[in-house]
């Protein structure tokens, strides 16, 4: 089978980024000819898989996006293929990932003009293509997804399934977890009983990191903290005191994440909104200790495991405050147990093989 993955921009360091490239691994080793459709690839090509780009212009993000929704249509009416698989909300498609949330949700409270702002507009077209009649299987990542979706479009059982969470294995803690802690730690300059948080994620705004340094302020002076992704730190920054700033790390995109979570202490992830939140459960299986707000989707496998605290809504900086601080002076306590325990469950694992067993299926 010749299948086409397409995603709008591929890096390697972004969680849908890292779940495109389980699942095109897969495909691939079940002996699927893959081709990647993207309008930018960083980072090295995968393995068996054939890099396709389809080049997008214009200065707004919705602009380029409807650019590039017009170009797959011409790519896959020109280019013989056997199944669609989009991780971006696009015509054309055979299986829909739905690694979005769904825009009725998020435009639902706005004036009712905002619907007719070009970048409102394109977005919510491009979603009623999807969960047209005619559209594709929509894979959701978890319920309350769905229940968004199903809240705003007439979507039968059928059109749909929720995919379990897939953990990449080696996310899992190690059996040189305590050298990885120490290689870590000395790299840094950070001794062993100083407390250590990481922030990990790619789009520091919706990870909400400006919350996290609002947080990280009020802890003891001897705290560190790790910020790592692909992004712009520095504004964030800008307004903290000289003597906070010096206790945090500044990493830019790394590889060593598996090292980075054996060497830290807590992930503090308060995003404002996310639909999964894989670095959640990566963190749980690390047996890393997780605080995090109740707007990601896999806040409820923290709940689940009691690998953490979930913040819940409406958000207050406040709570954050208080239980960071409460976590600080407790970690690892009894989270990283319970973590270590669920990270044994073979589900966590089976995203990767599900996605292809429905792109196989078909609509």
């Amino acid at each position: 089978m010749k299948c086409v993955m397409v995603l709008y921009h591929y890096f390697p360091w972004g969680g849908l980024q890292r779940d495109f490239a389980r699942i095109a691994r897969e495909a691939v080793a079940r002996g699927h000819q893959v081709q990647a459709l993207v309008s930018e690839w960083q980072g090295e090509p995968l393995q068996g898989v054939t890099i396709t780009t389809v080049p997008v212009r214009g200065q707004s993000n919705h602009a380029r996006m409807a650019r590039f929704a017009a170009g797959v249509q011409q790519y896959l009416a020109e280019t013989p293929h056997d199944r669609v698989l989009g991780f971006n909300r696009l015509p054309g498609l055979d299986v829909y990932f739905a690694a979005d949330s769904c825009f009725a949700e998020h435009v639902a409270g706005k004036p009712g003009v905002v619907r007719w702002l070009p970048r409102y507009a394109t977005y919510l077209k491009l979603e009623h293509q999807v969960v047209a009649e005619s559209g594709p299987r929509l894979l959701f990542l978890n319920e309350h997804q769905r229940d968004q979706y199903r809240a705003h479009y007439a979507l039968p059982e059928s059109r749909y399934q929720v995919l379990p969470p897939g953990v990449e294995a080696d996310r899992r803690r190690p059996a040189n977890h305590a050298a990885l802690r120490e290689q870590i730690r000395t790299a840094l300059g950070v001794a062993s009983e100083v407390p250590l948080l990481l922030f990990l994620g790619s789009g520091f705004k919706v990870k909400g990191l400006d919350r996290a340094l609002a947080a990280f302020a009020t802890l003891p002076s001897q705290a560190h903290l790790m910020i790592v992704g692909n992004d712009e730190a520095a504004p964030y920054l800008r307004d903290l005191q000289a003597a906070t700033r010096e206790r945090i790390h500044v990493l830019g995109p790394r590889d060593d994440v598996p090292a980075l979570m054996q060497g830290a202490d807590l992930l503090l992830h308060p995003a404002y909104r996310e639909s999964a939140g894989m670095v959640l459960l990566e963190a749980t299986v690390a047996g890393l200790p997780v605080l995090t707000t109740d707007t990601c989707g896999y806040a409820r496998y923290v709940q689940e495991a009691g690998s953490g605290e979930v913040i819940a809504s409406p958000f207050e900086q406040a709570a954050l405050n208080t239980m960071l601080q409460t976590m600080v002076e407790r970690v690892p306590g009894e989270w990283q147990a319970n973590a270590l325990r669920y990270a044994e469950s073979p589900q966590l694992y089976q995203l990767a093989q599900n996605v292809v067993d429905a792109v196989e299926a078909g609509r």
